[in-house]
């Protein structure tokens, strides 16, 4: 099969370490094609959705959207970045809008007969972000019910019980800086992040280190096997 991974930095590896690499692993035999994207919205998802997707012809497509939606709501100090950098209207994506984006996506997919699946993110870096995804993820979960598409829930599986409040995220310099410049990719660099941190998954709160993306594989990889994907 020809399986497009569609979302954000996440997905991408932009910064930390990406998971797709470690699914491409285990499952031998398929094209695996990454198309994520630093900083995007589904907003953004939806406005490439032709160019990055339909255009390769997959047979299949996992998306993984949501966190920048939800650090676009609940973080005002991040507008500015999302305004003048991915082009969203005011900054900020609400719930409603971010369900609407993700509907208008799986129905193009499944009108063009590609299968689907969808993967909703987990976020563990303040609780007023969480609570935001949280919200996002549970009109994916009944949009994914509502359009029969197979959906994994990593936000339950991953976030911490007990998250500390922490600093408000700004576009300057936190959203910026990840804009202007990539960290030191080293293994080692990201554990001494996350445990000064105090991260589970993650080194600040979003993107993943190596063990964090070897969780995401090792839970979408049976997912797959379970939803069609032979290896």
């Amino acid at each position: 099969m020809k399986i497009v991974f569609f979302g954000d930095s996440l997905t991408h590896g932009t910064y930390g370490v990406s998971y797709v690499n470690k699914v491409a692993a285990a499952l031998r035999g398929h094209h695996f094609i990454n198309e994520g994207v630093n900083g995007d919205t589904s907003l953004n998802l939806y406005k490439r959705l032709e160019r990055d997707v339909l255009d390769h012809r997959p047979d299949g497509v996992l998306i993984m959207v949501g966190i920048n939606d939800a650090v676009s709501h609940s973080e005002p100090g991040t507008q500015l970045y999302y305004r003048y950098f991915k082009g969203i209207h005011g900054g900020r994506i609400t719930p409603i809008a971010f369900r609407e984006n993700l509907r208008a996506m799986l129905t193009g997919l499944l009108f063009a007969q590609i299968r689907v699946w969808v993967v909703l993110p987990p976020v563990e870096y303040r609780p007023a972000l969480v609570e935001t995804l949280r919200q996002m993820n549970d009109y994916a979960k009944a949009v994914c019910a509502e359009l029969r598409v197979p959906s994994l829930d990593l936000m339950t599986e991953l976030t911490p019980a007990e998250i500390p409040d922490r600093p408000p995220l700004r576009a300057l310099p936190d959203m910026l800086r990840n804009l202007l410049h990539r960290p030191r990719t080293s293994i080692d660099h990201y554990d001494r992040l996350q445990t000064a941190g105090g991260f589970t998954y993650s080194f600040d709160g979003l993107h993943l280190t190596e063990r964090g993306a070897q969780r995401f594989a090792d839970a979408i990889v049976p997912f797959l096997r379970a939803n069609g994907v032979t290896g």
